[in-house]
């Protein structure tokens, strides 16, 4: 990959190059939950912004100065929210009864106040509520409503949840889109994310992932503004007390323990916010994080463009006197190059690439294969780059059909039947990468035998001999088509069952009414149900083979496992399965 591409120019494909090479001991210890992630407003490109949130305030203030009769703290306030970005009263005297946006000076105004938005927020209305500017004159709880749906980033955050592989976040949004996110691939399926706002929430039952939402959460505070409205945090005053405030302290505790036992994985949080920086003193302090940190994976990493000043300053804090004499070492590791919505992505991609080569790699133990595990893992890891070439542009439309075909797939095969919605997410495993080897349901489920099939698959697209496109629609569309690269080549429609059961399930439905089907068995009950007790006498009435020509089967049903116990090579294993599936 071309050295020093943008974080805005790297496609997911490239990323997961990072991830296979440079970063291979993060992804795998993301794999293995040893990361927390950090979220920040970076990953929730839909919601209100802070240039959104200091428009809305401002015109707020100056709406309310130039109602005939206002009270002067209005007037007051604009004027010191003004002079935070070094702009006067006069400066702007003939364009007060103008809306703020049409200021020609706008646009230089928010940029100035950008990374100072906490103390505009900080700003006293006399008279008003402590909060007002961000109750009232931000009106935050209409600037949060009616949100579009979870983008990609919130999609892959909730599937790293599902697989296992991510048990804290700990977030300093107010947006509700990690939770929406959870709602919509689990169906709202009850104790599958802990959310915390309230410190009474650390005593709820813990889900498959934490949700740590120390700055507070709008979607609380606009249902019960009585209860959850003071856990707002975002005026510089909040930020700088949030340390020692006892209304945080048992919220704080946690936060900073994820900081100390979890390694951090940042997306989209820009650490300008002091406290912060703060946490992860405290947490140094607690426990140093060693350097050389080899062979594990780097303790703190950014899905960032490049190192910034508040970055810097964190990494300083965090490692401490080695951070001088190998800043350039430590910088290079923390730095990802890589937004979170490619990193995330390529994630997740990696991650059930992974799981599937780990199954492969149990089903050929005891086998004459038991050493080509990583044969069949270059063949899944082909695919996994091919699905991967296509995340471009429209990233979060690129997702949903994503998890569309994929629990499509998946409900397919476990139980030979199409999934009730497309908007929910079949899990591979519920079961993390680090615990996966202990799971008897998962390796007993036939899904190593899958991947060994899909290997297969894949090996014989990446010899240029067929290409692979999902499936979608009705049930008789199947798993995959594959369609050989010669002339008129036809176009075969492939099941993947988990047995028999699945087989005859998907035969009532009239699934392989198609002329042209493979349907790839994982265990070998559809063969042994088929195998005749007696080799009948070939007579003319049966004969050994049919006169003339009869072309391709309709349908071919291939026993993965069988393939595997008989075959004495991959290369052995190929012939067979190509023959038995008429490819």
């Amino acid at each position: 990959m071309a050295a020093g591409i943008s974080a805005t120019a790297i496609t997911v494909e490239q990323t997961l190059q990072k991830l296979d090479g440079q970063f291979a001991a993060v992804s795998k210890a993301v794999e293995t939950g040893e990361f927390a992630l950090w979220v920040g407003s970076g990953i929730s490109r839909h919601a209100p912004n802070l240039g959104d949130i200091i428009a809305r305030a401002l015109e707020s203030l100056r709406s309310s100065a130039a109602q005939p009769g206002a009270p002067p703290a209005f007037q007051a306030a604009l004027e010191d929210a003004l002079a935070l970005a070094k702009v006067s009263a006069d400066d702007v005297a003939g364009q007060l009864a103008s809306p703020f946006v049409t200021w020609p000076q706008a646009k230089d105004i928010i940029d100035a106040l950008w990374g100072r938005y906490s103390e505009l927020l900080d700003v006293r209305v006399e008279g008003q509520a402590d909060d007002y500017m961000l109750w009232e004159a931000v009106d935050v709880r209409t600037a949060f409503d009616n949100p579009p749906p979870p983008a990609c980033e919130h999609l892959c955050i909730a599937m790293l949840v599902l697989e296992g592989a991510v048990t804290e976040i700990a977030s300093a949004n107010w947006d509700g889109f990690i939770e929406a996110a959870m709602d919509r691939l689990t169906g709202s399926a009850a104790g599958m994310l802990q959310v915390v706002v309230d410190p009474e929430h650390l005593r709820d039952g813990p889900g498959r992932a934490r949700l740590l939402k120390f700055h507070g959460c709008i979607v609380h505070a606009a249902q019960n503004p009585t209860l959850y409205r003071h856990f707002l945090v975002g005026a510089a005053s909040q930020i700088t007390t949030w340390p020692t405030d006892d209304v945080y302290k048992a919220i704080r505790n946690e936060v900073v323990g994820v900081a100390t036992h979890a390694k951090a994985l940042m997306v989209g949080l820009s650490l300008q916010d002091s406290n912060l920086q703060w946490v992860f003193a405290a947490a140094k302090a607690a426990l140093k994080w060693p350097w050389p940190c080899y062979p594990a994976a780097q303790g703190h990493v950014f899905c960032e463009d490049a190192i910034g000043t508040k970055q810097r300053a964190m990494l300083k804090v965090v490692y401490g006197a080695h951070y001088t004499p190998n800043a350039a070492d430590i910088e290079d590791g923390a730095l990802l190059q890589s937004w979170p919505e490619q990193v995330l992505l390529a994630l997740v991609l990696r991650l059930l690439c992974d799981k599937l080569a780990f199954l492969a790699a149990r089903a050929l133990q005891g086998t004459a294969l038991a050493a080509s595990g990583p044969a069949v893992a270059a063949d899944l890891a082909a695919l996994r780059d091919q699905v991967a070439a296509g995340a471009a542009g429209d990233r979060t439309g690129f997702t949903n059909a994503a998890i569309t075909a994929w629990s499509r797939s998946l409900r397919l095969f476990r139980s030979g039947s199409l999934p009730p919605t497309g908007d929910t997410y079949e899990p591979l495993s519920l079961t993390g990468m680090s615990q996966l080897g202990g799971d008897a349901n998962v390796l007993a489920s036939g899904l190593g035998e899958a991947a060994i099939g899909l290997a297969l698959l894949g090996g014989g697209q990446v010899a240029g001999d067929w290409t692979i496109t999902p499936s979608g629609g009705a049930v008789a569309q199947g798993t995959l088509k594959v369609r050989g690269t010669w002339v008129g080549a036809p176009t075969t429609t492939v099941f993947f069952v988990r047995s028999a059961g699945e087989a005859i399930a998907l035969n009532k439905q009239g699934a392989f009414a198609n002329d042209n089907v493979v349907v790839v068995h994982s265990d070998d009950a559809w063969a042994e149900m088929h195998r005749p007790t007696v080799r009948p006498t070939a007579t003319a009435r049966r004969p050994k083979r049919a006169p003339g020509r009869t072309g391709i089967v309709a349908v071919r049903h291939v026993s993965v496992r069988e393939l595997v116990a008989g075959a004495s090579s991959m290369a052995s294993l190929t012939t067979k399965f190509r023959e038995k599936a008429g490819l």
